[in-house]
C-alpha cells in the first residue's frame, strides 16, 4: 500500500503505536531511492503513526570504530545528538565488527527482533510498526501476530523481502515522492 493510501485509512486514535527502525536499512534506502539520508525522523514517525498514539520510536544502528574512520564517526554521533531531541525515542547501538577492513554488523537483528516480541509480550503497544526490508524478520513477525499484536512493515519497494510483507498485516511502501515532505 502506497503511503499516501495508508494515511486514508481509518484508523482509532486510541491504538497504540511503537516504531521499530533498522537505521542500516532505513540509511541505503533513502540513500538509494532518494538521493540523500536526510531525514526529518519526528516527522517521518508522525507519518507512520497515522494519528494513532505513539508510544516510541526504537531507532537501531552500528556505530563506526572512530580510530578505524574518523569522519564517519564523528558524522555518526553528529546525527545522534540529533536524533536524541526527538520526543519518545530510543536509540539502541551496538559497535561494527571487522573482519580485515570489511565492516559487519552483529548482534543488531535480534536486538530489534527481542525488543518487538518483548513489547508485544508485556502489551507495550497494539501495533508495531517494523521499517526494514530484511526478511531475516519474518519469524518474529509472526510470533508478535500469534501474541495477538498487529504489525505493519514501512520500507522501500527494491529493498522489500517478500516474504516479510507476508508475515506483515499491512506493507506500507515508501518512495521519494511520498517522503518529500520529510525529507531535508
Amino acid at each position: 500500500m502506497k503511503l499516501s493510501d495508508f494515511n486514508k485509512l481509518n484508523i482509532d486514535p486510541r491504538e497504540r503505536v511503537q516504531i521499530f527502525i533498522d537505521g542500516s536499512n532505513l540509511y541505503h534506502g533513502l540513500k538509494s531511492e532518494c538521493g540523500t539520508t536526510k531525514l526529518d525522523y519526528l516527522k517521518f514517525s508522525e507519518i507512520l503513526a497515522n494519528g494513532r498514539k505513539l508510544i516510541r520510536v526504537n531507532f537501531y544502528i552500528s556505530t563506526v570504530d572512530s580510530k578505524r574512520d574518523l569522519t564517519t564517526a564523528k558524522q555518526q554521533q553528529r546525527f545522534l545528538e540529533h536524533l536524541r531531541h526527538i520526543p519518545y525515542i530510543t536509540i539502541q547501538k551496538r559497535r561494527l565488527r571487522y573482519k580485515g577492513t570489511q565492516p559487519s554488523e552483529k548482534g543488531l537483528d535480534v536486538l530489534i527482533a527481542t525488543d518487538m516480541l518483548t513489547g508485544a509480550l508485556r502489551n507495550c503497544y497494539d501495533t508495531a510498526i517494523l521499517v526494514s526490508g530484511d526478511g531475516d524478520f519474518v519469524g518474529v513477525l509472526e510470533e508478535i501476530k500469534r501474541a495477538g499484536k498487529q504489525v505493519e512493515n514501512a520500507t522501500f519497494s527494491s529493498s522489500r523481502s517478500d516474504a516479510l510483507i507476508n508475515a506483515a498485516d499491512l506493507f506500507i511502501e515508501l518512495s521519494k515522492k511520498e517522503l518529500s515532505y520529510c525529507l531535508k
